[in-house]
C-alpha cells in the first residue's frame, strides 16, 4: 500500500534507516501520557502520526514533514531525548516532545506486518476527537488519514469521504478565532489551522446548542458568552 521512501531500505520485514545522518521522530509527550506511545525495552510502540526530520552528517535538517503511517507500529531508536516546550513550526503550539533518533541501519519500522486491531483505529479517533492530531497534516489531506487508518486495520467505516469532511470541518478552526471554521477563512496555508476537542463544537454554535453539550458547567458559561445571535427552530420551540 505504501511506497518505501528513499531514506529507508527493506531488510526482511523491517525498514532500516539508509542515510549517513539521522532521522528524528518528534513524538508529542501527550502520546505517552495517553498510552498512544509506549517504551517497551529497546522498542517504542506508537501511532505513526507525528512529525519527523532527516539530519545530514553535519546536523542540517531537511525540513519538517508529517510521518504518514496511521496505525500502531514498533520502532527501535538508538536514543530517546526529551524536548521541552518546543514549537516545531510557526503555526504549531508549544509543547513537550520525545525525540526518537535513528542512525544508519537502525530499525525505523521493526515489522511492516503490523497487527490489525480495531483498537488502533480507536487510538487514532481519540487523538482526532480531542483535537490533538498534529496540525502539520494539511487540512485538505486530513480526511485521508481516517481511511488509511481503518484500512490498515482491516475494517471499513462504510461512510463517504464527504461525511469525514463534515467532521473535519467542525473540528478545524481559525487559529486566531476558534469560533470561526477554518473553511470559512481566507487562509491559504493548509497547515495554518488549530483544532478543538469535538466536545467543544456545540459550545461554539449558538447559546442554545451550547446548553445541549456534555459538560454542564462549561455549557452554561459558553452559552452566556456566546456572541452568535442565530436562533434555531428548537430555541423558538422552547421559548414560546
Amino acid at each position: 500500500m505504501y511506497d518505501i521512501p528513499k531514506f529507508l531500505k527493506r531488510d526482511g520485514e523491517s525498514l532500516l534507516f539508509n542515510n549517513s545522518g539521522e532521522i528524528v521522530f518528534y513524538v508529542p509527550e501527550i502520546y505517552f501520557e495517553k498510552d498512544i506511545a509506549e517504551v517497551i525495552g529497546e522498542y517504542v510502540s506508537l501511532l505513526g502520526v507525528f512529525d519527523y526530520t532527516i539530519l545530514d552528517e553535519n546536523g542540517k535538517s531537511s525540513g519538517l514533514k508529517p510521518f504518514n503511517f496511521p496505525t500502531m507500529f514498533l520502532c527501535s531508536p538508538y536514543v530517546i531525548e526529551k524536548g521541552k516546550q518546543l514549537q516545531l513550526t510557526k503555526y504549531s503550539e508549544v509543547q513537550d516532545y520525545r525525540l526518537l533518533k535513528f542512525k544508519k541501519d537502525n530499525k525505523v519500522v521493526v515489522s511492516v506486518k503490523v497487527p490489525q486491531s480495531i483498537e488502533n483505529a480507536e487510538q487514532f479517533l481519540r487523538l482526532f476527537k480531542t483535537g490533538q492530531l498534529p496540525t502539520t497534516i494539511p487540512y485538505d489531506k486530513l480526511h485521508k488519514y481516517f481511511i488509511e487508518n481503518i484500512t490498515l486495520n482491516g475494517e471499513n467505516y462504510g461512510i463517504t469521504m464527504q461525511e469525514f469532511g463534515m467532521i473535519v470541518s467542525e473540528v478545524c478552526r481559525d487559529p486566531k478565532n476558534k469560533q470561526v471554521l477554518f473553511r470559512h477563512t481566507n487562509i491559504t496555508d493548509m497547515t495554518n489551522y488549530t483544532t478543538i476537542n469535538i466536545k467543544q463544537v456545540p459550545q461554539m454554535v449558538s447559546p442554545f446548542t451550547s446548553i445541549t453539550s456534555e459538560n454542564w458547567d462549561e455549557a452554561v458559561v459558553n452559552a452566556i458568552i456566546n456572541k452568535n445571535d442565530t436562533y434555531s427552530p428548537l430555541e423558538v420551540l422552547f421559548t414560546k
